[in-house]
């Protein structure tokens, strides 16, 4: 299983990671909020990675535009949501018109595959699959993803702040599609929970070929 660096070409150069997999199929993994830290170095991010990896679908994380070597600056959402249908683009050309996609993000990444999903759904002519950790309910709002009828995969930590479970079990409740959902008991960090996201991953997005 081979990992290489990648150029993104979009509205800016986007630096990413593609770890191939063996499957028909890939995922877009989208980092956390940039002015706090995020990017695609970040432990959750690389949970993600792994537990996606192991069912076999190719894997693409970027930085999104400011963020490391890729250019141009923050845009609150409305650039980055540009960047995920870049990346989507560029995951499709490599595995296929229509192959498995998945998009995957962590707190302010989750948002941005949420605002993202519908258009990326009406530009490629497909189905899109959503997987979401620690949506930031108490900064953003959900209606997109109370409108999604795809599959969605959430998780949560019992103990965030930032993405409160009363909302996220509210949000689950609601959700028109196939899902599923993990509760482990953490924080918004997810220290020392890794394994139990990659272990949900493989389960629930393993259980049919990419």
């Amino acid at each position: 299983m081979s990992t290489k660096r990648v150029v993104i070409e979009g509205g800016e150069h986007l630096e990413g990671v593609l770890r191939e997999g063996q499957g028909r199929g890939g995922v877009v993994i989208c980092h956390p909020h940039p002015l706090y830290g995020g990017s695609m170095w970040n432990n959750v991010v690389d949970a993600l990675e792994e537990g996606f990896s192991q069912t076999g679908l190719t894997t693409l994380k970027f930085n999104f535009r400011g963020v490391g070597a890729s250019t141009g600056r923050h845009d609150e959402g409305a650039g980055e949501t540009g960047d995920v249908a870049a990346a989507c683009l560029y995951l499709q050309a490599h595995t296929g018109g229509r192959a498995r996609l998945v998009l995957a993000g962590y707190s302010f990444g989750a948002w941005v595959c949420a605002k993202a999903v519908s258009g990326i759904m009406r530009d490629l002519a497909r189905d899109v699959e959503l997987c979401l950790v620690a949506y930031p309910f108490s900064v953003y709002r959900d209606d997109e993803l109370r409108a999604f009828r795809g599959k969605t995969c959430l998780v949560g930590g019992s103990r965030d702040e930032i993405s409160p479970l009363d909302a996220l079990l509210a949000l689950y409740k609601v959700l028109p599609g196939e899902k599923s959902l993990k509760v482990v008991p953490s924080s918004h960090t997810f220290d020392g929970q890794e394994p139990e996201i990659t272990a949900f991953i493989r389960e629930t997005f393993g259980k049919r070929e990419g």
